[in-house]
Order: C-alpha cells, then sequence, then structure tokens
C-alpha cells in the first residue's frame, strides 16, 4: 500500500510538472529546420531565440537558393533572415501559398527598393501597408552600397509565415557577384 501511494504521489507531481510548461514546450517547443542550400559553398546557420528563427547567410558567389523544411517543434512567430551580400538585386521567399520578390537599389538603397506578389506568371507591386510586405533593414556601418560590411536583415511578414505550411524557399542575388 506504501508503494502504491508512494507512486501515486511521484505520478501526480509528474503531472503537475507537465502542466506547469509554457504553452509552446507542450505543443512543439523549439523549431527545427532542415536546410537544402542549392550552393555547397553557402554557410547557413539558424538560431532560435525568444520566438524568433535567426537565419544567417553566407553567399560567397552572391547567388544562391535555399529550402526550409520545418522538422519538428512549431513554426516560430518571426523569421528574420540575415544576408551577408554586398547587395540586393533581387531577393524571392517562396512558399506553397504565396512568392514575394524584392531589391534593393545600389545608388539609392532603401529610398528605392521595390517588393512584389508573384502569382503564376503576373506580379503585383506591394506597398508598406501590405500584409505581404517585407520589412528590409541594412545592418551596417555605412549605409551604402556595396556594403563592406554588415548585411541585409529581412523580416518575414506574419501573414507569410502563418500560410507557409512546414516549408519554405528563399533565393538571392547580389549586384556585386
Amino acid at each position: 500500500m506504501k508503494s502504491f501511494v508512494v507512486h501515486s504521489i511521484l505520478f501526480g507531481l509528474l503531472l503537475a510538472s507537465c502542466a506547469s510548461q509554457p504553452a509552446g514546450a507542450q505543443t512543439g517547443g523549439e523549431p527545427i529546420f532542415s536546410v537544402a542550400a542549392k550552393n555547397a559553398d553557402d554557410q547557413i546557420t539558424i538560431q532560435f531565440k525568444d520566438n524568433t528563427s535567426v537565419i544567417e547567410i553566407n553567399s560567397p558567389f552572391g547567388i544562391g537558393s535555399a529550402t526550409f523544411t520545418l522538422e519538428s517543434g512549431v513554426m516560430p512567430e518571426r523569421i528574420v533572415a540575415r544576408l551577408h551580400l554586398k547587395g540586393l538585386e533581387e531577393f524571392r521567399l517562396i512558399s506553397e501559398q504565396a512568392a514575394i520578390a524584392a531589391s534593393v537599389s545600389s545608388s539609392e538603397g532603401l529610398k528605392a527598393q521595390s517588393q512584389r506578389k508573384i502569382s503564376g506568371n503576373s506580379e503585383q507591386a506591394l506597398r508598406s501597408s501590405d500584409a505581404l510586405w517585407l520589412d528590409i533593414e541594412i545592418v551596417s556601418n555605412s549605409k551604402k552600397i556595396p556594403l563592406e560590411d554588415g548585411y541585409f536583415e529581412i523580416v518575414f511578414p506574419k501573414e507569410f509565415i502563418q500560410a507557409s505550411g512546414d516549408s519554405f524557399e528563399m533565393h538571392w542575388i547580389d549586384f556585386f557577384r
């Protein structure tokens, strides 16, 4: 009888500790992605902190792509890509539900960026108020293109993350490849 009572108490404590875990810990936890890069020389790392996945991309040739597939956990609330390039001639973010293309002017920088939604063979210009607008920032000592140091930081739209399912692709082209 003592053994039964001790086991019942331990089981109760175990259940109580599971119930006290944060909601994300019970629903899958930290996202783990598999990454398939087109170029073997591209270096891609992913760090997860505070419900944000930060994807660092170093692409020595300046042209590349990668497919990201969620293998376990849940899709993060926020995804940020950091492209270590000298310029951003074109960036594409693609899922089964949406495709977004963006470019940053090599002469005027972020003031002259363009973004568009791609559907089949048609393209529609995006405005900064659109739900699929990519927040792009130059993180560098000098905001001048070509970047000598730093990177382009791109925050994925929440609508894109929510609709992407368990995978997405990124494609990039550097002006100065």
